[in-house]
Parts: C-alpha cells; structure tokens; sequence
C-alpha cells in the first residue's frame, strides 16, 4: 500500500488549520453595495450566480485593498 504524505514536503503539518481571523471590515459595508431590481427578468438559478460572483468579487476587492 502506498504512503498517502510519500510526496509531501518535509514540513507537512497533519492538523487543520486554525479558525480565520474575524472581519475588520464594518457591518454597514454591506448596504453599500448596488440593489439590482432583478426579479422581473432572471431565474432563481440566475440570481444565485449572481449572487455567488459578487461574493467572490467581495473577497477579491478585500484582498487586493491590502495591496495599496
């Protein structure tokens, strides 16, 4: 049987990663972004990828804005 951390590097850690730091970013951030009127034209599944990519565009733009 095989060695499943045989190709590991030899500072492989075997525990989980300790819980994120809480966010510095203010509750009020969240309102400020834009309100879509989009029930008249777009099907729940499109709506939730929508809503998917602006989450991750949120987490982009947090990331980057340590950058500057």
């Amino acid at each position: 049987m095989l060695n499943p951390t045989h190709n590991m590097p030899a500072n492989f850690i075997e525990r989980p990663n300790p819980p994120g730091d809480p966010s510095l970013i203010p509750d009020f951030v969240t309102g400020l972004a834009v309100q879509l009127e989009t029930k008249d034209y777009l099907s729940n599944d499109e709506l939730h990828a929508v809503q998917l990519f602006r989450r991750a565009a949120n987490y982009i733009a947090a990331g980057m804005s340590s950058f500057f």
